[in-house]
Parts: C-alpha cells; structure tokens; sequence
C-alpha cells in the first residue's frame, strides 16, 4: 500500500519535480505535518504536562518546549522532502541558520500569545480556541519560511 501511494506520488511532477512551485507545494505539506506533529506537542504541553502552571506561563513554556523539538523534526524532513538532500549530508551551519530562520516561529507566536493574554486571555485556556488560533498563527508564517529556506538556509546545499 505506502509503495503504492508513493509511486503514485513521484510521477505528480507538480509534487516529485525540482521546480519552485513543487517545492512550495511539498513546502505546505511539511508544514501541514509540522502543524499536526505541533498541536500535538502544544496540546499535551498546555493541558497535560505544564497544566499546574499558571497562564500565561505556561503557554508561553509551550510554545518554547514545541519550538525546540519541533525545529530538529522540522530540519530533517525539510531537508529531505522539500529540497530532496540528503539528510546525512545537512551540516551544523545549516542547522543553525535552519533554527535562526525558525525563530520566527517562536517569537511570531510568542508576541501574539502576548497581545492575546492582553485583549482575550480565555482564549489560552479552551482546548479548541488554544488549537484554531495555533493553526491561524503558525500558517500564516509558511510561505515567508520558505523563501528563507530556500535562499538562506539551504542555499549552499541546493547549489552543490
């Protein structure tokens, strides 16, 4: 079965091609399973493992502790799907130039968390609230991650 669908999915030359518009598109679907594997993390850190901390605390731990993991995730699937290298050949400057770039995914978040704490707080305590508006933020982030990916983080990668 996943040989099948994988199979299925190289010949889709908008999916499986080298071209910018294939990257984008396996960009969002990297970032779909970053945003899943996230909520994930994000849900059992706001309401299962951080829950004795007090908002807005806690969602700001959240957010740290979902970054840190996610990033490491995120560098080797990014690597691998979207540019199409080698996920052994990655090296540590290009790890931390991935991690710089995805800062904006902590400190985007964080700053709005803020405003949200300021203007509607009960938004951090409802599990479906929490989990729409951590699917708005982090969306809306994608495409700009991508051209730093591309021009910035794996640029020496890609050119080799």
């Amino acid at each position: 079965m996943y040989e099948k669908l994988l199979s299925i999915v190289r010949k889709m030359p908008f999916l499986s091609g080298d071209t910018p518009f294939a990257q984008l598109i396996r960009t969002y679907i990297v970032g779909g399973f970053n945003l899943v594997f996230g909520l994930f993390l994000a849900y059992v850190f706001q309401f299962i493992v951080l829950n004795t901390i007090e908002i807005p605390l806690r969602t700001y731990l959240t957010n740290i502790f979902g970054f840190s993991i996610g990033v490491i995730v995120s560098y080797f699937i990014s690597r691998k799907i979207i540019f199409k290298l080698s996920i052994r050949r990655g090296n540590l400057k290009e790890f931390i130039n991935f991690s710089i770039t995805n800062l904006i995914n902590l400190i985007v978040p964080l700053f709005i968390w803020y405003l949200i704490d300021r203007f509607k707080p009960s938004i951090q305590e409802n599990e479906l609230q929490f989990l729409a508006a951590t699917v708005i933020i982090h969306g809306t982030i994608l495409p700009l991650k991508y051209l730093i990916y591309k021009f910035f983080v794996f640029k020496d990668s890609l050119n080799n």
